[in-house]
């Protein structure tokens, strides 16, 4: 299949054809007049990687329905994805058993889907966040207190999944913190799978102890000492540039969670496109919608936020390698709609729109070992845009501006 009257926005710059064999691109040329593969006409579209989801939750969306029909569910949420353009899901955390059987009722489907990588259940203290004192939980988290056992926890669970994510949030010293030995534990054994860690942390003492283990991410903005000023940011970033560990902060997540109950936040989204004004009964009609969430207040999450947005753009200056996730999708139209929310986050934060597009391709991708590339080798996930995505933030989470996807080399065109 040849792609043709398209420019490439990926460190290239000129309307060329792309050509696609066997589910990967196989050539970057200028245009030809070749007509022995099928051929697309972007019509003078931008060819970008395709979007990657890279901090989500969909076992944990599925876990409240019938057993039977949670991979089924699953498997509809990446249909989902893919049509907002994702091509790749990253789930940080849930029941192994239910993330196991998405993707193979994924990959058995005959209709395209998003790609979707996962954790499995994650490692935390005991009785630690996400489990607390609910049993029914336990299926999504090792709890341990012995590096030893997590060590071997650790290399069993490496071989079932894409990559490990670790729970590092609460008290120093406290039985639902996990100790730092146990984190260290666990990166090595996860390292020696040739597998990444990413860890959730809370204030900037778990960030920096995250990196001293040799987290390869940090997930969520953490919670300044001191929000008036912007010396924690820059130390972090420096820090997190020195060691190439991938930040991301989720800021729709503190968004959400801070503005739960707001009508005027609600109001706010249908200004902007985010949300309709038909998505609003549904929205408020859910469980969550004026209820606090467990463990983080909406005062926490304001301050997380508000640092988040002001000093993202700081950070990237600083080099760091920001990666673009939702987390939750509670006060969202839907788990896809998050993540376009989360780049215009991004963007109103300060990052320059090269950056965004990083932060939800290359970036998200690196993060766990993966890539997302249009270069001859690489696995053929695209999204064709009508206008330039680095010339305004609509261009790319509009989706009126989506001309079609490849997902493996598989078209969806409008």
């Amino acid at each position: 299949m040849i792609i043709r009257n398209v420019t490439v926005v990926d460190g290239q710059a000129a309307e060329v054809e792309v050509v696609v064999t066997d589910g990967r691109f196989s050539a970057i040329r200028p245009v030809t007049d070749a007509a022995d593969s099928p051929v697309i006409d972007a019509r003078g579209g931008y060819l970008v990687p395709g979007l990657w989801e890279s901090h989500t939750h969909l076992g944990g969306h599925a876990y409240a329905r019938p057993e039977n029909e949670r991979a089924a569910y699953i498997s509809r949420l990446l249909t989902d994805f893919l049509d907002f353009g994702v091509t790749s899901v990253v789930d940080l955390g849930g029941p192994l058993d239910v993330e196991l059987a998405a993707r193979e009722h994924r990959d058995t489907i005959t209709g395209a889907a998003a790609r979707l990588f996962f954790a499995g259940p994650v490692f935390t203290g005991i009785a630690g966040w996400p489990v607390l004192s609910d049993p029914e939980r336990a299926p999504i988290a090792h709890q341990t207190d012995n590096p030893d056992t997590a060590y071997e926890q650790a290399l069993e669970l490496a071989d079932q999944v894409d990559f490990i994510k670790c729970i590092y949030d609460g008290e120093p010293g406290a039985p639902e913190k996990l100790s730092f030995d146990a984190l260290e534990a666990i990166v090595t054994a996860a390292h020696e799978k040739n597998k990444r860690v990413l860890v959730h942390i809370h204030e900037r003492v778990d960030l920096e102890e995250a990196v001293a283990a040799g987290a390869d991410g940090i997930e969520h903005a953490f919670r300044p000492q001191d929000p008036g000023s912007t010396a924690e940011a820059r130390d972090v970033a420096a820090l997190l540039a020195e060691t190439n560990t991938y930040y991301c902060p989720t800021l729709v997540t503190w968004e959400q969670i801070a503005y739960n109950g707001d009508a005027g936040y609600l109001q706010t989204l249908v200004d902007d496109g985010t949300a309709t004004h038909e998505d609003i009964p549904k929205i408020t009609g859910r469980p969550i919608y004026g209820h606090h969430f467990p463990w983080h207040s909406p005062q926490e999450s304001h301050v997380r936020f508000d640092y988040a947005m002001r000093t993202l753009g700081l950070m990237h200056d600083a080099g760091v390698k920001i990666a673009a996730g939702s987390d939750v999708a509670m006060l969202m139209p839907s788990p896809p709609v998050a993540l376009l929310r989360e780049l215009r986050l991004l963007a109103k934060a300060g990052l320059p729109l090269h950056a965004v597009l990083a932060a939800a391709t290359r970036h998200s991708a690196e993060k766990i070992g993966r890539q997302a590339t249009i270069t001859v080798g690489s696995v053929a996930d695209a999204l064709v845009l009508d206008a330039d995505p680095y010339a305004d933030i609509t261009h790319l989470i509009d989706r009126s501006h989506h001309i079609g996807t490849l997902q493996a080399g598989r078209p969806s065109w409008v």
